[in-house]
């Protein structure tokens, strides 16, 4: 519990009032118990869209990478279904896959209080994330 804090969730004129017990990994605001989405360890989300949305994404492209390294050590591309041959590297998971896989885009990077446009190779799950974590 965090003492003399008080949830920050809900709409402009229904916020709740209710003790602060955790506060949100990915918004920064104090949640009560009841407006909790996930909390284990010393990760804790609230319920705001934004932060279930990051969690349920980190959660699946912590299951894709592992899905694409079991395919790389076998010597495949990391697209399920895909032939042989990863020659290219994604710049942002590591993973290995056929060039039908990985194009070079301009990808938004963080350098401070900046976002910069820098040249990467970048597989499709990947460069679908971003719009998810624009602006964490």
């Amino acid at each position: 519990m965090l003492v003399g804090q008080r949830c920050r969730l809900g709409g402009r004129f229904s916020r709740c009032n209710s003790p602060a017990e955790e506060t949100c990994v990915y918004c920064g605001k104090p949640f009560c118990a009841r407006h909790t989405y996930y909390r284990e360890g010393h990760e804790a989300v609230c319920t705001s869209a934004r932060c279930r949305a990051k969690r349920d994404d980190l959660v699946a492209y912590q299951s894709y990478r592992r899905a694409v390294l079991t395919r790389n050590q076998a010597g495949l591309c990391g697209i399920e279904g895909c032939t042989p041959h990863p020659a290219h590297e994604c710049s942002l998971c590591r993973g290995h896959f056929c060039s039908l896989h990985v194009r070079e885009r301009m990808y938004p990077f963080r350098q401070g209080w900046v976002t910069v446009e820098r040249p990467a190779s970048v597989c499709a799950r990947c460069w679908d994330r971003r719009k998810i974590w624009r602006g964490a």
